[in-house]
């Protein structure tokens, strides 16, 4: 009369188990479909030319971070395993965070490079110019 009970709430009838992975599934698509979302929102921003770590890409990215967190606590899941199954987060990471990652212009290094090459040839010239009309003007003086 005194036996603890053995029967789980979530083993109480038997198509629990059919019940969560269903449940999980629609879960999971939800997710998917709101980190779907959310990247195409930012993409519309990044578009628009809102530089990374603007408070859009970061309200995109905790609303997102936090159906994350959700969905890995209800489905036992890690949330390092889900970002490697929704690509999209990381690249809303990226986003949020203001040191970016992003490939910077380098015409104005090339530019550069070019600049100091023809400078650099004309100084040269110029100097072995000097240098050689020095050495006339000190040969015509002790010559």
């Amino acid at each position: 009369m005194n036996e603890p009970n053995t029967c789980t709430p979530a083993r109480s009838w038997p198509g629990a188990g059919l019940y969560k992975s269903v449940i999980l599934g629609w879960h999971w698509r939800q997710l998917k479909w709101a980190v779907v979302t959310a990247s195409e929102a930012a993409q519309g921003h990044e578009a628009n030319g809102l530089p990374p770590g603007s408070p859009e890409f970061k309200t995109l990215h905790d609303e997102i971070v936090a159906k994350v967190l959700a969905y890995s606590k209800e489905s036992g899941d890690s949330v390092d395993m889900l970002k490697a199954r929704l690509p999209a987060l990381c690249a809303m990471e990226r986003l949020a965070n203001s040191t970016s990652t992003a490939p910077r212009n380098k015409a104005g290094m090339a530019v550069g490079i070019f600049l100091v090459a023809v400078l650099g040839t004309i100084g040269i010239g110029a100097l072995i110019g000097l240098g050689a009309g020095t050495a006339h003007w000190i040969a015509h003086l002790f010559a």
